[in-house]
């Protein structure tokens, strides 16, 4: 009877031991897991007007016990008829960034990040920056997270239009002042709104990138988003806008 009592006292002290390394064991494997999202956006235009557009993203992100990391990658492009009947392309842009943040206390973080921004119809041939600074989670709640970051950077805007997607023979080089701010809202189990900007001051060109985002989920894997991309630059070559702005509604699937 005693060696009974003694087995099922051993049973009891090693089991919350158990599962207390399971659990561990379950933190550790979400901890190294990506979160990654793929959106797609199909629109064709029939009538008055002949036009066909595709918009594809990537984003991923990973956050762990020191580091989180962030990826993504946009493409966008149109092809509409002319008057002639003939189709030719209006639109043509490709974005695609990766941030590093290396945590520290009391919700501060060095952040790194890298951009590439080329769109064909802005006037210039491609603009690529690097930054990095101090950045702070001010608020984090299981509804509201809110991140403000600042530092310096340096940027380079090819002015010569060429085909090359890195080679330049005209190029601006500029050191930066890089703000930038990311707030999420989670409103319901299947609802979020998100709103990002980031803001490159230079010397002789100031750029702005806003996005503002609602998703909804289908289900587990699936969510449909609408998104509101603004762009600008405060100087921009001859016959070019300093402003563009694209709206879209995604098919979004996560993994």
């Amino acid at each position: 009877m005693r060696k009974n009592w003694l087995a099922l006292a051993c049973g009891a002290a090693v089991m919350p031991v158990m599962i207390h390394a399971q659990e561990a064991e379950q933190e550790s494997a979400q901890e190294r897991a990506w979160d990654i999202e793929t959106e797609a956006s199909y629109l064709l235009s029939r009538g008055n007007s002949e036009s066909e557009s595709i918009v594809g993203k990537i984003n991923a992100a990973h956050d762990g016990t020191n580091w989180r990391q962030t990826a993504k990658a946009e493409a966008v492009n149109t092809m509409s008829e002319n008057d002639d009947g003939e189709e030719e392309r209006t639109a043509e842009r490709y974005y695609a960034s990766y941030k590093l943040d290396r945590k520290l206390t009391d919700n501060n973080y060095l952040f790194n990040v890298l951009t590439y921004d080329k769109d064909n119809f802005s006037g210039f041939q491609y603009q690529a920056s690097y930054a990095l600074g101090l950045g702070r989670r001010f608020l984090e709640t299981p509804s509201h997270v809110l991140d403000l970051e600042a530092g310096p950077g340096y940027r380079v805007e090819c002015l010569e239009p060429e085909d090359s997607y890195t080679g330049c023979d005209d190029k601006d080089e500029s050191l930066i002042a890089r703000f930038a701010g990311n707030y999420k809202w989670t409103i319901s189990e299947n609802a979020s709104f998100r709103q990002t900007v980031s803001t490159e001051v230079g010397e002789d060109n100031t750029s702005v990138r806003s996005e503002t985002s609602l998703t909804s989920k289908i289900n587990d894997h699936f969510a449909m988003r609408l998104s509101h991309l603004v762009t600008r630059d405060s100087e921009v070559p001859a016959g070019t806008h300093n402003t563009d702005q694209e709206t879209s509604v995604s098919l979004v699937y996560t993994f």
